[in-house]
Order: structure tokens, then sequence, then C-alpha cells
């Protein structure tokens, strides 16, 4: 049986500040409230996302790559391969922790794990929603560790506005929060580590505070972390289509395409798309078609080629590149035209 667009159940996290965005936004039916998150596509230990459609469904992601490893995630994977991505839709009625996540480094040291880059993209916000991304006027590790101490972590935030369309890449060791009133997609390594710096001085209803993580989270802080706002840095515009490049590291690209009639696929590897608006069609093989609606999202195989978005639609476009100065080479190549942040 060949591999095809493969689509997955939703796997929903109650939250304390969760929402109901999922369902009155996206018009899922999820019978619980205060979800915070769906994660899309995954395969943590904490949840391994299971197939939706198609002559695979209800296997589970990890059983497929284990049998199909390089027809799945490409050349570079083999059986024993862990996917490199994590793939949610956050939402946040109420602020998240002030939070952190170590780099590959110290993660693989403090907990034999991975770290944890990710990039956010708004979906929905409220007037006056903000994220917190970074820190000012903190003057090294013992001050930080002082103010936290004292409750005042809050006073030397950067607070952001933010909108739909706006998106934000994060290296491991930014200091963040997502505030209330925001719905985003986040893409991110395969990591759940966390460490919880301050949580707006909340208690449950027993008075009890949640747990902070303060010596791991103070080690994993880049104090040269800074995130503003981001602008494209590639874009691309013809009759059919118009790609913007969101971000290039080496854990993950994430473009945004807005399709006006088709567009064809041209990742190496395999790659993961979030329909972010309106809905479309995805044609592969011998005239096979899946349909693809606002809020879905879909893992293109890494064997599938000459696969082909039609509609009028915008969605995420998301996969690893295997060197980035030979992926810039290649974009310039394709007709990409750079520009300054």
């Amino acid at each position: 049986m060949e591999l095809y667009p493969l689509k997955f159940f939703p796997i929903y996290k109650n939250k304390i500040w969760g929402g109901n965005r999922l369902k009155t936004y996206l018009n899922r039916e999820i019978k619980q409230d205060n979800v915070g998150e769906s994660w899309e596509i995954s395969t943590h230990d904490d949840s391994v996302s299971e197939v939706s459609n198609g002559h695979y469904k209800n296997k589970k992601l990890t059983e497929l790559i284990k049998e199909y490893p390089k027809e799945l995630l490409g050349e570079n994977y083999n059986a024993n391969s862990k996917f490199p991505l994590l793939l949610k839709i956050i939402d946040a009625s109420k602020k998240l922790s002030v939070q952190v996540h170590p780099d590959n480094k110290l993660a693989k040291q403090l907990e034999n794990g991975k770290g944890k880059t990710e990039m956010w993209y708004v979906l929905n916000a409220t007037k006056e929603a903000k994220l917190y991304i970074g820190l000012n006027d903190i003057k090294g590790k013992n001050h930080l560790r002082e103010v936290i101490e004292k409750g005042k972590l809050q006073n030397y935030l950067n607070p952001i506005n933010v909108q739909r369309g706006d998106f934000f890449y994060m290296p491991a060791g930014t200091v963040h929060a997502i505030g209330g009133g925001i719905m985003l997609v986040e893409i991110q390594q395969n990591s759940n580590t966390t460490f919880r710096l301050y949580d707006w001085d909340r208690v449950n209803e027993d008075g009890d505070s949640r747990e902070l993580h303060l010596e791991n989270g103070i080690k994993a802080v880049d104090l040269e972390a800074s995130v503003e706002r981001y602008e494209s840095i590639y874009k691309k515009e013809t009759t059919d289509y118009k790609r913007k490049v969101l971000n290039i590291s080496n854990y993950f690209v994430s473009e945004k395409v807005t399709v006006k009639n088709s567009f064809k696929l041209d990742h190496d590897d395999f790659a993961l798309i979030t329909c972010i608006e309106d809905n479309g069609l995805i044609k592969y093989g011998n005239n096979d078609v899946e349909p693809l609606k606002e809020g879905e999202s879909v893992m293109i195989p890494a064997g599938l080629k000459d696969v082909e978005i039609e509609g009028k639609m915008e969605f995420l476009y998301m996969y690893i590149p295997e060197d980035i100065n030979y992926y810039i080479q290649k974009l310039k190549s394709k007709g990409f035209t750079s520009f300054n942040l």
C-alpha cells in the first residue's frame, strides 16, 4: 500500500489557561472545555498521533515510521529514527506561565532529551492581546535569580502587541509567555522540556502555586536572546501562488503559502502543512484527492512526489532543510527574492 497525505486525530490537552476557540473558531467537535493545546502531529512519548484517514486509519505514526522510514521521512532516516518535529495549535484564554526551553546541549545534560526551538504563527488575537518575548534590563543571571525570587520578573518582560498573521521564531533559551486572548500554531523540535520561571502569582482552588523550575530554568536562559516582530526573509509570487519564508533554521523552515489557483510542493523530505484560511484540495498519485480545510494539518510523506495544492487558500508549509546554505542557494535559483528584516 502506497503512502498518501496523512491526517491525524488531534490530541487535546486541558489547561488552566485553556479556551474554547478550537470549537468556536475552528468548528471542531470537542466535548470538554478549557482545551489549551491540540497536538496535531506528534510522536512524543506523552502523546503519539494516530492516522485519521485512509488505509492506515488508527495506526500510530511511530508504527508507520518503523515500517516505512525512508518512504515517510526521507533518505536521512531509518527505522530507529525519532520524528524530529511536534506540531500544535495553542488556545490561551489566560496567560501561560513565563517559561524557557533548553537547547540541545543542556537538555541532553539535564534530562537526556532534546532542546526546544519553536516558531509561533498567530491565528487569532483579541485587540489587547500580547506575547511576552525576551527580557529587558537584566544584568546577568544573579540579577535574574534575584528578580524571580522577589516575584518581580513581570517587570522585566518584553510585551509585544500581536494580531492575526504575526509570527515569531524563538531559539531555545528565549524567555517567553503567551498572553490571554491568543490562538496560534506552534511548530517546534520534538521536545516537551519546559522550565517555568514565573506563573503570575496564580494559585489553584486549594491555594497552591504551580511548581517553578528556577535552577534548570536559569541555566537554560540565554540573556542575549531578543525576538522582535518578524517579517518574511524570502518571497516569491506568481499568478498561481505567493510564498513567504518565515524562518530558516537547522531545525525547520516555515513558509506561508497563499494559493490563488495551484501550487506544487517542492520540499526534499517530508513536510507538514496546516491550513490557516479557507480550504482546498491536495492532489497526488493517479488523480487522487484529499480535501484540506481551515485548521486541519497533514503530513506529506517524503516518497510522495508530484503533490499539488489546488483552490484559494493559505497554509503553513513546514519542513527540514538538509543544509541551510544549499537551501538558500536553491531558493535563489527558484526565483525567490530576499529583503531585510
